[in-house]
């Protein structure tokens, strides 16, 4: 069985707890705050590592002491660091947290955002069965070299594109050129439909704008697998995954939570339901376990479970 390989950002996530989000000129006080390992590609990776699945890394990681903690976060769990960006500064995420658990994100895109094309020299594609890729890395000023990389080196692997909570932000031609390589597309129900909005141009999609119900979501869902040509997971909070390919749509349920906060709840969806379905499992199976998976990561504090946790709720 060959990797899976997760291309993205590892950083440095300052969790904040706060009890509201200040105003303008507001002070208000924290009440927690504590640093871990983050960043959407590591996210994912940590859920296949956790369960045991042959998985790689590529993240560039740069200096500063952001860049130390993420390269001692990786080291002391074995993981490989295979870009070594000594110009620039790695960067953070601050990820506010208030009461009910939902997360309010200011980033810092350093070194983890930057790629150049010999980077992607060290992998060793042979071994690759499957690539992750985030719509954060494409929007950023070298996105085109992510994008190359997998037009040159993936068409003959299975693409899973998530386009992240910036959708919209996404240069247009360049998301029409991932979606090219007919992706497995990932994204929680309101990220579908800003997507279809941008991309299905005559389809019965409602205002991308607006928060839809699910039969919108579904709806937005049905004309994105026609314009990949591949499956969609829309993500649907409490209430499970929605699950759409070659015009059979289906939801599975989501598994009871109870929600500290809301920090890679997405990401860590997609690295367990990429390992299910490497191992041959069902999409159903597959959300299942992702479904599983996501219920404990948003029942800690920040993004990063251990193990013996991610392992219990996907039931391995």
């Amino acid at each position: 069985m060959g990797k899976l390989l997760f291309v993205g950002v590892t950083c440095a996530d300052v969790v904040i707890n706060v009890d509201k989000l200040p105003q303008t000129a507001q002070d208000v006080v924290v009440y927690g705050q504590k640093m871990t390992l983050g960043g959407c590609a590591f996210n994912a990776f940590s859920i296949a590592h956790a369960l045991g699945e042959p998985a790689m890394l590529f993240s560039p990681v740069g200096t500063g002491a952001f860049g130390d903690f993420v390269r001692r976060g990786l080291r002391s769990e074995g993981v490989e660091v295979l870009v070594e960006n000594d110009a620039m500064e790695n960067g953070c995420c601050y990820c506010f947290v208030e009461p009910g658990g939902e997360r309010t994100f200011v980033a810092y895109h350093g070194a983890d955002y930057h790629y150049e094309p010999t980077w992607f020299d060290a992998i060793d594609m042979d071994e690759v069965d499957a690539v992750y890729v985030c719509g954060l890395e494409v929007e950023d000023p070298t996105g085109s070299v992510v994008v190359e990389f997998l037009e040159r080196a993936c068409r003959d692997k299975a693409i899973f594109f998530t386009p992240g909570p910036r959708p919209d932000a996404v240069p247009l031609d360049l998301l029409e050129r991932v979606c090219a390589l007919h992706p497995v597309l990932h994204m929680n129900g309101d990220e579908a439909m800003v997507l279809a909005g941008r991309l299905c141009d005559g389809e019965s999609v409602d205002d991308a704008k607006t928060e839809g119900d699910r039969a919108d979501i579904e709806r937005a869902a049905v004309a994105l697998a026609r314009y990949v040509g591949n499956a969609v997971f829309a993500t649907l909070g409490g209430d499970g995954c929605l699950y759409c390919d070659g015009g059979r749509s289906d939801v599975v349920a989501g598994s009871p939570a109870h929600v500290v906060d809301t920090i890679g709840a997405g990401d860590s969806h997609i690295g367990a339901l990429m390992v299910g379905l490497h191992r041959g499992e069902t999409p159903e199976s597959a959300i299942a376990r992702a479904n599983r998976v996501a219920a404990a990561i948003v029942g800690i504090s920040g993004a990063h479970a251990d193990p013996e946790v991610v392992r219990a709720a996907a039931g391995d």
